[in-house]
């Protein structure tokens, strides 16, 4: 890489209060990133230390967050770089929902995929649907994007079979709540589709929210080839040192 690249890197890296040991630690797989990503260095900077922040991580794992993204960047028609920037709109939201990392990553290629708009614009869309349901559970009864009222979100799923809690007082994770809509996607009615879209995601993001369940296998998959994809930031960081660019450079 440039040293330009590097700079641009460690400058982001250290104005987010990062030490010079993290940064560091930060610079090289921001570098893998920018460049298995496509993107700038200091985007890829920014969009690491805010996937690492939401999920409370340390440096030392950026490399294992690289890694994911690439293997479903192998996987999905979207890109690591896309799928960087879309998590690290959410990634705080979705981990206090309880969406592992891998899943979110999932969820994000197949919308991405599907819809074909920008990963910024899956991000945002995402964070909504978080929301949504987080506004539910400290009993806030109005979607914080639509002001549309939430009195009757519980009902909805309630009547489809879709529980939200496990107790009075205790919500389920977000996670295992789309896996009890997933499993039994197909055999709802549109109508029932439409209506469940409405309730989890609200009107505006009911499309995108539809996208995803309609493409659960395929997001399912992608959690999967995140969860296994140990050393693949590396591997194919390999690739790009034989281009003529990184020699160039």
């Amino acid at each position: 890489t440039t040293t330009k690249s590097v700079a641009e890197a460690a400058s982001e890296f250290l104005r987010m209060g990062e030490s010079v040991e993290t940064t560091n630690e930060l610079i090289k797989s921001s570098q893998v990133l920018a460049k298995t990503g496509m993107i700038e260095s200091s985007d890829a900077a920014g969009f690491i230390v805010s996937s690492l922040k939401g999920y409370q991580l340390e440096a030392k794992d950026s490399i294992d967050v690289v890694s994911k993204l690439t293997a479903v960047d192998l996987e999905a028609a979207v890109s690591a770089g896309g799928l960087a920037e879309a998590l690290s709109q959410c990634a705080d939201i979705a981990n206090h929902s309880g969406t592992s990392m891998d899943r979110l990553i999932g969820y994000a290629a197949a919308m991405g995929e599907t819809t074909r708009e920008s990963m910024s614009v899956v991000g945002n869309s995402m964070k909504s649907i978080y929301s949504r349901l987080s506004n539910l559970k400290i009993g806030k009864f109005v979607d914080d994007e639509t002001g549309e009222s939430l009195s009757d979100t519980e009902a909805v799923l309630n009547k489809l079979g879709i529980q939200l809690r496990d107790t009075q007082n205790v919500y389920r994770d977000f996670d295992d709540v789309l896996n009890d809509i997933g499993a039994r996607w197909n055999n709802f009615t549109q109508a029932e589709q439409n209506e469940i879209s409405v309730a989890m995601a609200g009107t505006v993001q009911k499309e995108r929210f539809l996208a995803l369940m309609n493409n659960w296998t395929n997001a399912l998959q992608y959690s999967e080839a995140a969860a296994d994809s140990a050393g693949l930031a590396l591997e194919r960081y390999g690739v790009y040192q034989d281009s003529i660019e990184a020699k160039t450079n």
